[in-house]
């Protein structure tokens, strides 16, 4: 057997050997500068970690940010005292846009500040991406979506600043449309520090004056009527009084002139009757009991002529020309989709089948380049009826208010279709023929308690004639309204 022994010399001996190698061990922290966790136009949030074995005793600690590599004037993140080891994030904002950046990490130390390694870091490009509503009236508010878009931010629609509401995450701002200035279509500035950035789409003022002419002498009312226009003379009247009786008025209005005048009857008064520009008829010639009226008549030259009766039976339908025929869609009889046409160099009517759904005179139509349109008042589906086929179609869909029973206007002037103010609604809508969109214009400022009884257009102007319901006061007034003024 070997016996080891162990003497009290060998023993000191390898004790002061261990203190020995004790002294030498290293024991001073390593500071890393780790790669960036989020880096944005103005923002930088870093990543630091603080390597050893032990507890230190690091009075602050954070990041060194500087645009040079000697770190002169640097932007200093301060994250305070740390005593042990591991990772630190640090944030800061109100950098510059699209700047390379030297950061470095440091933990302050009882024998002095120690220093990271260096890493560059570039911040980013401001972008845009759109922006919405892209219409609408001063001081509505306005979407801005992009990315990197910075706190001092400014935004312009044409030369006039907005009010920034606010900026959430860098990428949506929010701001107050300002006051329109000399234009209605304007473009949309955004500057983000020293970088202007632009949308390819303009952004649209909402336009619309409208100017009440005068009204009718006394307490006049009308409704279920029918309305006329050969150029600059107009023609309204008949269907029922404010006491919903027939109306055995009919007025007539020469543009420039101060007041509509009262003119002789051109048929027996009807009620429910269709109209178009030139022509009236059908309906009921009784209040009650309500009977069938095949009356026939059309205005030419200033003078209403009495044509043969309808072959049908038509009321509260609704009546259009097109490519100089006349057409009859809907009412109340049958299932209310019949189409038919007059043709006035044969004076013969012809059968086109029927409508995709009912169709009444007071729902919103207006002609278009040869083709008659419709908003169904269920969908809210903008039809057209092109009489060469004939074909029905969808073509749009109309997002404004149809009001109570529809009775507003619908015309259209150029490429462009103004529509609205149905009873109880003052929201008047433009229709862009070319592109389908649609643009809100001014709502109408008088009583929404009133029905269109009449709609002419002259001059680019669209003049109209609201007839107050029963419970509300006064008299039928005279409007006059410019689309495109401000």
């Amino acid at each position: 057997m070997i016996r080891r022994v162990f003497s009290p010399l060998a023993s000191l001996v390898l004790i002061f050997s261990f203190f020995a190698c004790e002294e030498q061990l290293d024991l001073t922290p390593s500071i890393i500068t780790e790669n960036a966790l989020l880096v944005s136009g103005e923002r930088m949030r870093l990543s630091g970690r603080v390597i050893t074995t032990q507890n230190i005793a690091a009075s602050d600690h954070g990041f060194y940010i500087s645009d040079n590599e000697g770190f002169s004037q640097p932007i200093i993140i301060s994250l305070g005292v740390r005593e042990s080891p591991g990772r630190f994030i640090g944030e800061t904002t109100g950098l510059e846009i699209e700047k390379t950046y030297f950061v470095k990490s440091f933990a302050e130390l009882p024998e002095g500040i120690v220093f990271g390694n260096v890493v560059n870091i570039e911040t980013l490009s401001p972008r845009l991406i759109d922006f919405s509503p892209s219409n609408g009236q001063s001081g509505i508010t306005v979407t801005i979506n992009g990315v990197n878009i910075t706190e001092d931010v400014r935004v312009f629609f044409g030369d006039n600043e907005a009010e920034v509401l606010g900026v959430d995450f860098e990428s949506i701002l929010r701001v107050r449309v300002p006051p329109i200035g000399n234009r209605s279509t304007v473009p949309v500035k955004v500057f983000i520090q020293n970088k202007e950035l632009n949308f390819t789409s303009d952004f649209d003022y909402s336009t619309g004056i409208y100017t009440k002419i005068f009204e009718f002498p006394g307490s006049l009312k009308f409704a279920e009527s029918i309305s006329l226009q050969e150029g600059g003379v107009f023609y309204a009247g008949m269907g029922t009084d404010q006491s919903s009786m027939l109306n055995n008025t009919f007025w007539k209005y020469t543009h420039g002139q101060s007041e509509w005048t009262q003119v002789p009857l051109p048929s027996r008064t009807l009620r429910r009757a269709f109209s178009s520009k030139s022509y009236y008829g059908g309906g009921s010639a009784l209040f009650f009991p309500f009977v069938q009226a095949g009356d026939f008549v059309r205005l030419q030259n200033g003078s209403f002529e009495v044509l043969p009766e309808l072959p049908f039976n038509f009321i509260n339908g609704k009546g259009f020309e097109l490519n100089s025929k006349l057409f009859l869609v809907g009412g109340d009889e049958g299932s209310g989709r019949d189409v038919y046409m007059y043709d006035p160099e044969s004076a013969e009517w012809m059968e086109l089948g029927n409508a995709p759904y009912r169709i009444l005179n007071s729902h919103f139509s207006f002609e278009y380049e040869g083709s008659q349109y419709f908003i169904n008042p269920e969908t809210r589906d903008v039809t057209r009826f092109n009489p060469e086929g004939p074909s029905w179609s969808i073509i749009s869909n109309y997002p404004g208010e149809l009001g109570n029973n529809g009775t507003g206007f619908a015309v259209s002037i150029g490429d462009k279709a103004y529509l609205g103010i149905g009873n109880r609604s003052s929201q008047v809508w433009e229709f862009n023929m070319n592109n389908l969109e649609w643009i809100r214009k001014n709502d109408f400022t008088g009583s929404s308690l009133a029905r269109v009884v009449g709609t002419y257009v002259f001059n680019e102007d669209i003049y109209i004639l609201r007839s107050p319901e029963s419970q509300v006061g006064g008299s039928i007034e005279f409007w006059k309204f410019e689309p495109n003024s401000f």
